[in-house]
């Protein structure tokens, strides 16, 4: 069977046409032909269907070759045409190919018919192809221009030497640059001048990178600089395209100035929601120590009569209070929102004596090693606090140890560089205090190891643990203006690194720790107690009686200056923050130290946001005690506040 070909034969005579056919017939071909001999025809043929090839006598009657090729072309035809003449002389074979024909083949030699018909055919797919592809490269150029002017991100590209080459409508209305006052410019001129070395740093790392040609989603936070000066926040997402020895380099940016301002609402959405799926552990928790505490009060008033189980029954209610005074702690902890009392310390210290109180807890399967810094810089941070996050590192270790095993703790000084905190936002460079705590456990799998930090995250089984150790860590740390890294694989353990700011070179660490009960107890001291609550009011009242001081209370604020303007004998104003009634606790001390000026005063708060700052953001003037406290640590205060020379600070 042979090759299908559709053949228009512009011919006057019909012998000739039937030997081209013929010579196509014995080349392989199965020609399906019109023969044409007239302008009109021609023009009729060409309108009518697609042809393979024209084979054109070039001398006929009425109408040449020459007019058959120019019709050819008017119409952007590109159809193989042979000239088939026995007449053709080289002058004209020079003309007709000038003209535009591929090819001519004179009469007497029709052997070279098949091979310059195979040839063109060829030929003319070649073109064809090109022409696809190159139809097919405007599109997609045209799609790729349309998507560029409609996105909505900035886009920005440069050459091998970081000059604009691209940028779109939407880095016009960012950059506030024209196109035209862009291209060709380096693209140094988008950026500030204090970030030009790091920027310029970031992208030779890019150029140099080998492997893909493409490097997509390379992603950095960059500020941008306008064309008036002004400077804003932005991601940009960087892709390497190299191509025939050549690289661009593709920036696509956008603004995140509104996506900063959102994100701590977000934050605390995501904490609120992280909350909501834990409020029935939670609530366990804390219904299992109120069970301990009202369980055990109802038994106090059923054994008054027998005063020594009355008193175990009383501490036990206390010790289950003070658990669940601790778990809020670790809630607030992990929200960043507990009330911190940073001091200058040893750090080495510290660890030895946690340790010595932890080592019956861990047990004897544990070995610790300790590898202490001898010139270790004093730390700036909560005592109490970094003792907690120590046990909770140690206690964490020792789960991950079921068989026993090393748990070693390291301490050093550490210069957190830019670099260091490039990659880890958050970080600010700096001098700090490092303390890890490294376990040689089962480690942790790396699907769950960006995890451990989230809150009421746990790997343990139910009824084991809260959650919160690990995220109390961690929001301690940021809120100290520290920083947390874990490490860790599976069968070879974890290390914890804690680093805590460095306290300034003047301070001089303090270990004293605080004395169990006050030094001195209160004689001839007039406190006046100001709080809403009847019950909490009455607590107060009994405690600091206890303690020895004259009370005198009042359940708000214009009570209280009845009280002060009836009393001159009044030492000290101990007042609830937040009362009822439209005179707070800062309100009613100001009016106070009107009618008597030099009054001591002692604000108490349950609300965390007033103990972070020390009540300072609410116009607190004076000491704070935050809520709960117990007996010795309203002694302690109290004594703190009497003898203080100013306590307007």
């Amino acid at each position: 069977m042979g090759r299908d070909i559709s053949v228009l034969l512009v011919e006057d005579s019909q012998d000739d046409a039937d030997l081209l056919i013929w010579e196509l017939k014995r080349g392989g071909y199965n020609p399906q032909s019109r023969r044409v001999a007239s302008a009109a025809e021609f023009t009729a043929a060409l309108d009518g269907q697609a042809w393979d090839v024209i084979l054109c006598d070039y001398t006929m009657p009425g109408f040449s070759g020459a007019d058959a090729l120019r019709l050819l072309h008017e119409r952007g035809l590109d159809i193989p045409f042979i000239f088939v003449s026995g007449t053709l002389t080289e002058e004209m074979a020079v003309a007709a190919m000038r003209a535009g024909a591929h090819d001519y083949i004179v009469k007497d030699r029709i052997k070279r018919l098949v091979p310059a018909v195979e040839r063109e055919l060829r030929d003319v797919a070649a073109r064809r192809e090109q022409r696809r592809d190159r139809a097919e490269r405007e599109a997609a150029e045209r799609r790729f221009r349309e998507v560029l002017a409609m996105a909505p991100d900035a886009i920005v590209a440069t050459d091998e030497s970081f000059r604009i080459t691209i940028y779109n409508r939407a880095a016009e209305t960012l950059f506030g640059y024209a196109s035209e006052e862009v291209f060709g410019q380096p693209l140094d001129l988008l950026v500030p001048a204090r970030y030009l070395d790091a920027h310029r740093g970031h992208m030779a790392d890019i150029a140099a990178a080998q492997g893909a040609t493409r490097r997509m989603n390379e992603r950095i936070d960059i500020v941008g600089k306008c064309k008036d000066g002004r400077e804003f926040p932005a991601e940009a997402a960087i892709s390497k395209f190299a191509e025939a020895g050549s690289s661009t380099f593709m920036t696509v940016i956008r603004d995140v100035s509104e996506r900063r301002a959102m994100e701590a609402q977000l934050r605390q959405s995501q904490r609120m929601e992280a909350v909501g799926q834990l409020t029935g552990g939670l609530a366990h928790d804390f219904n299992n120590l109120l069970t301990i505490v009202i369980g055990n009060l109802d038994l106090v008033t059923e054994s008054l009569d027998k005063p020594e189980e009355a008193a175990n029954l009383a501490r036990t209610a206390l010790d289950a209070a003070l658990r669940g005074a601790t778990l809020t702690r670790q809630l607030l902890a992990f929200a960043r929102r507990q009330p911190l009392e940073p001091k200058a310390f040893d750090m080495n210290r510290l660890v030895e004596e946690t340790l010595a109180l932890l080592r019956r807890t861990l047990g004897e399967q544990v070995e610790i090693e300790t590898k202490f810094s001898p010139d270790l810089h004093p730390v700036l941070a909560d005592r109490a606090q970094i003792e907690s996050a120590l046990a909770n590192l140690a206690i964490n270790a020792r789960d991950a140890m079921p068989n026993g095993g090393c748990l070693c703790m390291e301490t050093a000084n550490k210069m957190l560089d830019e670099d260091y905190a490039a990659v880890n936002p958050g970080v600010e460079p700096g001098s700090y205090v490092m303390l890890a705590v490294s376990d040689s456990g089962t480690g942790i799998d790396p699907d769950v190891v960006e995890r451990v930090f989230d809150p009421f995250f746990t790997t343990k089984a139910a009824g084991q643990g809260t959650g919160l150790g690990l995220s109390m860590v961690y929001g301690f740390a940021k809120q100290s203006g520290g920083h947390v890294k874990i490490y860790s694989e599976l069968g070879h353990g974890t290390t914890v690194r804690l680093y805590l700011p460095r306290a300034d070179a003047s301070a001089s660490p303090s270990d004293t720790p605080e004395p169990a009960e006050p030094a001195v107890r209160a004689t001839g001291i007039k406190v006046l107690v100001v709080e809403d609550s009847e019950q909490v009011r009455k607590v107060a009242v009994n405690n600091l009686a206890g303690l020895g001081y004259i009370v005198t209370e009042a359940s708000g604020g214009q009570e209280a200056l009845n009280c002060l303007e009836a009393d001159e004998t009044i030492d000290l104003l101990f007042t609830d923050v937040v009362m009822p009634g439209g005179m707070s606790g800062p309100e009613l001390a100001e009016k106070a130290r009107v009618l008597r000026p030099g009054l001591k005063v002692l604000f108490t708060s349950g609300y965390a946001e007033i103990a972070i700052e020390n009540g300072s953001a609410f116009g607190l003037k004076g000491h704070l005690l935050s809520k709960p406290y117990r007996k010795r640590d309203l002694a302690l205060k109290l004594r703190e506040v009497i003898e203080a020379e100013d306590d307007l600070a």
